[in-house]
This record gives C-alpha cells, sequence and structure tokens, in this order.
C-alpha cells in the first residue's frame, strides 16, 4: 500500500490537463488584444489620411469629398473589418474652432435650466431647429472648420474575450482641422 501513494506516473499528465486550457485562453486572449491593438494602430492611420484628403477641398473627378474621405480610412481599416457597416464616418462644420460641441445660441434661459432651448435661438446650422450641437454635416468649403469622427465597431477576433464579458470592440478617432484656404488652389 506504501507503494501506491508515492507512484507519480501521471502527475505529469493531470498537471497538462489542468493547465492547457487555461494557457489555451490567456494565448486566444493575447491574440485579440493585440489584433484590436492593430486595428486601432490603422484606424488612427486611416484618420489622418483621410482628414488630409477631406481638406484639401478638391478632389478627383466623379467621387464626392464625402466618398474620398471614406474610401481613404477604409483602405487602412477594411483588411480588419468584415463589412463596411462596422465603419462609421460623419464630418461636422462649425463656424469656429470655439464652437466645436457648443450648442446653438438659445435667446431665453431655458437651456440652462433643462438642457434644452425652448424658445428663441439662432440657427447656426440652418436645419431648421434648435441644436444642442451646432455643427452642421458635411466637410464646408474652404477655410472651413470640420470636426471627424471615425467609429469601428466589430466582434472580437476569436471570441474568447467574450468569457470576460467583451464581445464588442469598438474604436472611435475624432480630427478636429481647419480646410484649406481657398487662395492656395492651384
Amino acid at each position: 500500500m506504501r507503494g501506491f501513494w508515492r507512484d507519480t506516473g501521471g502527475a505529469t499528465a493531470l498537471e497538462f490537463a489542468l493547465i492547457t486550457p487555461l494557457m489555451l485562453i490567456l494565448l486566444f486572449a493575447t491574440v485579440d488584444v493585440g489584433m484590436e491593438i492593430l486595428l486601432d494602430s490603422a484606424l488612427e492611420h486611416g484618420a489622418q489620411a483621410a482628414a488630409r484628403i477631406g481638406m484639401t477641398v478638391q478632389t478627383e473627378s466623379g467621387i464626392s469629398r464625402e466618398q474620398a474621405v471614406y474610401n481613404e480610412v477604409w483602405y487602412w481599416v477594411g483588411p480588419w473589418l468584415q463589412n463596411q457597416g462596422q465603419l462609421t464616418v460623419t464630418e461636422e462644420t462649425y463656424p469656429a474652432f470655439s464652437d466645436i460641441g457648443m450648442p446653438e445660441p438659445c435667446g431665453d434661459d431655458s437651456y440652462a435650466k433643462t438642457g434644452v432651448c425652448t424658445g428663441p435661438y439662432t440657427d447656426v446650422n440652418g436645419n431648421g431647429h434648435w441644436d444642442a450641437d451646432m455643427g452642421s454635416n458635411g466637410l464646408g468649403g474652404y477655410g472651413a472648420i470640420v470636426r471627424y469622427q471615425f467609429q469601428i465597431s466589430r466582434p472580437t477576433f476569436t471570441g474568447i474575450l467574450q468569457l470576460l464579458g467583451i464581445s464588442l470592440f469598438s474604436l472611435q478617432r475624432t480630427v478636429v482641422l481647419q480646410n484649406e484656404p481657398q487662395n492656395s488652389q492651384s
């Protein structure tokens, strides 16, 4: 009986069986995080390149500036995404840098009290109603201040992070710049 307790022939197999699942989970989680870092880097490069295209005010014939901006960021992040619905690009134009994210001017104190303007207001973006952000859609013209927002939402690459409650990667970049002045046109 004494020899039976000292037999360690199966201990290695048991240790391997206990450790392997944890090591595989760690390996797949590391791959997922690494892929997210690569996607984040691609989004950063794509956002910067797309904003540079948008600020030039001119594009190739037959393509809108909005489409040129989208195409440029898609060039960078497209290989990492499953479909174009996972990439959202929005552009808003502002009168000045200090107006970014600011509400349209309200003529009474209703905005200060409730956060919504119910009285007279100045329709800065010309859409016919008061907005909590005075930016107007689009890329604007020469000299306009433009805020680009690029957002990606996609499932995790391996799915293993769902064990931690993470099922989607959501990444966002915001680039604010002023379009080139009109006199720089050649």
